[in-house]
């Protein structure tokens, strides 16, 4: 009975989706092309049509998390220090957890920030977010500089952004 069990959950686990690689970047330092569906479930928005030459913020939340919700406050709180950068929130939630986190923080008032539905999951299949919050920082040339599990505080946040 155990080998059969095995046998099954071996089964499943090679049905897990393998990224294509094809879908992979030619360069895995670089910025990749992630598409957000926006809250109105219509319009979208890619890390393409990210300002060029500021360095970039991928935030991968969870709707629900208590560590996303207080870094989310602090972030914004303190967005002078952080109006240079481009910050995209990622969310693999539903549509709806993705307007009431939109409504919720205001983040349409703030120009450098774009929040929505990783629908795609490409985020995941380049970073494997498998929890929250997950941080990934990339510098002006689009090239990774570092990534965080959990949160950080915003000195930490900005210090890591200069450097």
């Amino acid at each position: 009975m155990k080998q059969l069990l095995l046998l099954f959950v071996l089964g499943l686990a090679s049905c897990a989706q393998v990224p294509d690689a094809a879908d992979m970047p030619k360069d895995p330092k670089a910025l990749p092309p992630i598409i957000l569906l926006k809250g109105d479930t219509v319009s979208k928005y890619s890390t393409d049509s990210l300002a060029k030459g500021r360095p970039t913020l991928l935030y991968y939340y969870g709707p629900a998390c208590l560590p996303c919700d207080t870094l989310t406050q602090k972030m914004l709180a303190a967005i002078d220090t952080l109006k240079d950068v481009n910050i995209f929130f990622l969310s693999a939630g539903s549509f709806h957890d993705v307007k009431l986190y939109e409504k919720k923080y205001g983040m349409e008032k703030f120009p450098n920030v774009q929040l929505g539905l990783d629908y795609n999951n490409t985020f995941f299949r380049y970073y494997g977010g498998q929890a929250y919050p997950l941080l990934v920082f990339y510098d002006k040339e689009r090239q990774i500089k570092r990534a965080n599990l959990g949160s950080l505080p915003i000195d930490t946040i900005r210090a890591i952004i200069d450097k």
